[in-house]
């Protein structure tokens, strides 16, 4: 996989997202104004299931299979389930990184994990947390693991904390390539007194597809399914 490091146990080989700096963004027009039923049309048309009970995007599925990665009794540590979500959102985790991230004796990978509460979501987290945010980053490309599949796990780990990122999400976003894609997230959904955070809240209300997505979560497919409808980039594997 490209962008992984050659030394997996090498941390100056790692190239990390977490610039520390805000970037200015081009929200969708559709997350903006009186456009809640539309944003709403696309959250249901990505969840819905087709005509022969199969998921319109196997992405649909990343946050449910195996009852989550944040289920109780394996929120605070990754699991096989875990290796599978991520490939429907059409990545794979390395066998080796794989081998690496579940194997028994991976007590500080999983003790960096529970550090990160799974019960806030991003508009409310503090810098504190979003620094444990930036260790488990990185632990997990030194494991062998690419940047975008990375913020996939992480995301199946911590679905309100921590976004899914992949390269069509940051071209309708225009996010520049020294820009911390985690701290601009928070700080758009927090402006005006969380007022995206909660039109989101709105709009997937709205769209009925449950509380349990999260709102970045939300947010990742409205923007994502954006660039796709208007091939903003190319995508490979159709990703979810």
């Amino acid at each position: 996989m490209r962008g992984e490091p050659k030394n997996p146990g090498d941390l100056g080989a790692v190239v990390t997202l977490w610039r520390r700096t805000i970037a200015a963004w081009a929200i969708p027009e559709v997350l903006q104004g009186q456009r809640s039923d539309q944003a709403a049309a696309l959250l249901r048309r990505y969840f819905d299931i087709g005509t022969e009970g199969q998921p319109n995007f196997t992405g649909s599925m990343f946050e449910r299979f195996d009852g989550g990665g944040d289920a109780p009794h394996v929120v605070d540590r990754f699991t096989a389930a875990d290796m599978v979500a991520v490939s429907m959102l059409s990545v794979d985790v390395p066998a080796a990184a794989a081998l690496r991230i579940l194997h028994p004796g991976q007590h500080h990978l999983n003790d960096v994990l529970a550090a990160l509460p799974h019960d806030l979501d991003l508009v409310n987290l503090d810098d504190e947390h979003l620094r444990h945010g930036e260790q488990l980053w990185k632990l997990i490309r030194t494991a062998g693991v690419g940047p975008v599949t990375t913020s996939k796990l992480l995301a199946r780990k911590r679905p309100r904390l921590l976004p899914v990122i992949d390269t069509v999400v940051k071209d309708v976003l225009t996010h520049p390539h020294r820009g911390d894609f985690y701290r601009t997230l928070r700080h758009q959904l927090a402006a005006d007194g969380h007022a995206l955070h909660r039109h989101i809240e709105t709009i997937r209300e709205r769209a009925d597809i449950g509380s349990d997505i999260s709102v970045i979560r939300c947010f990742d497919v409205i923007v994502w399914l954006v660039g796709r409808d208007n091939r903003v980039a190319t995508i490979g594997r159709g990703r979810f």
